[in-house]
């Protein structure tokens, strides 16, 4: 395996010209993928999703120099399963029916990209005559295709499949009928309290809606060499990397979901002082616990790189009160997250 880059300036070059490129590539290929798919609506809407959201493989492109020579296997992984994932998402949101056994379903596809000896699952069983001329099927495949190349992946796999049932529980949970999801959430959080003792319900919820742990688990599992265990890094990045990352995200999009009624775990907190000390309190838990990990540096400065590839979205800049806020909270990454903060011209392109 080769060395793992721990300072800002490499991770930022190794980006531009290895990781980044290479999921471009990926993302071209499913959306011409998605493109064939016969249903008008089914189509636009796949298609939307692998153009408009871009920068989470973009970012996570870069837990791929853990992966040594295997790189790119890594990136055909973590692009066809964020891809699942964004699809996903985007047929709840805009299903009405809100049947949370139809969201399991079709979120059975991302158990199904980890457990490769297994028969494809109906995952379209609760929607009438809905075709997307095998499209789910064949990111399910790319996933299955990519971990067949991993050394480690069978050490990996009981915990990747762990931490990818959280987020699919999450994703049940946050797109039932409205008056549901917060109690579900809560109880949700009273049976995994364990975990997060110190954490509120909604922190938690943020914890289980990222796939960090779960590409970063990808990441040594497919390198040549193995130097970390499913267990070290599960406990390092859920739930309190996972929560920094969700929560910045809840964080950009807190005046478009309220112009649009939708639950914001940012909005829970009472004023701009309890969510700075929150937001600093959780990030100083990562801080923590990304210490114990190999590679420490490397963690850390993704973490910091949290900070700018979110607090610099044009929903924060073109708002004044968040601008003013990002402004503080982008301090928690000190130094580098300001780096990557300026160099963020790399992210966010669109695909074409």
């Amino acid at each position: 395996m080769g060395t793992v880059p721990a300072n800002p300036f490499k991770i930022i070059q190794l980006a531009f010209k290895e990781t980044v490129p290479k999921a471009h590539a990926e993302l071209q290929k499913w959306h011409q993928e998605a493109l064939k798919i016969d249903d008008v609506e089914i189509r636009e809407q796949a298609a939307w999703t692998v153009n408009d959201k871009t920068f989470h493989c973009e970012g996570g492109s870069i837990f791929a120099l853990l992966a040594g020579e295997n790189k790119d296997n890594h990136i055909q992984f973590l692009v066809a399963y964020q891809t699942i994932c964004d699809y996903l998402d985007t047929l709840c949101d805009k299903n009405d029916a809100h049947d949370p056994n139809d969201f399991r379903s079709i979120h059975q596809a991302l158990l199904d990209c980890l457990t490769p000896d297994k028969p494809h699952g109906d995952y379209y069983q609760y929607r009438d005559h809905f075709e997307d001329n095998g499209y789910l099927r064949k990111l399910v495949d790319a996933c299955r295709e990519a971990t067949a190349s991993f050394p480690g992946f069978a050490d990996m796999q009981t915990h990747m499949q762990e931490v990818s049932q959280f987020y699919i529980d999450f994703q049940v949970y946050k797109h039932v009928e409205e008056e549901k999801r917060e109690p579900l959430l809560k109880d949700f959080y009273e049976r995994n309290k364990h975990f997060a003792p110190t954490m509120r319900w909604y922190e938690f919820a943020c914890g289980t809606a990222s796939t960090l742990a779960l590409y970063c688990m990808a990441a040594y599992a497919a390198a040549p060499v193995q130097t970390a265990q499913g267990q070290q890094i599960k406990e390092a990045y859920f739930p309190w990397v996972q929560g920094v990352h969700i929560l910045l995200d809840y964080f950009i999009d807190q005046e478009e979901d309220r112009q649009e009624n939708e639950m914001n775990f940012v909005a829970y907190y009472g004023d701009s002082k309890e969510m700075f000390e929150r937001f600093k309190y959780i990030d100083e838990k990562a801080t923590e616990k990304l210490q114990m990990l190999p590679d420490k540096k490397f963690h850390l400065l993704l973490k910091t790189g949290l900070y700018a590839l979110y607090l610099s979205d044009k929903k924060v800049m073109s708002h004044p009160r968040l601008k003013a806020e990002a402004k503080q909270l982008i301090k928690l990454g000190g130094f580098p997250a300001s780096l990557f903060y300026y160099n963020r011209w790399i992210f966010k392109r669109k695909i074409s």
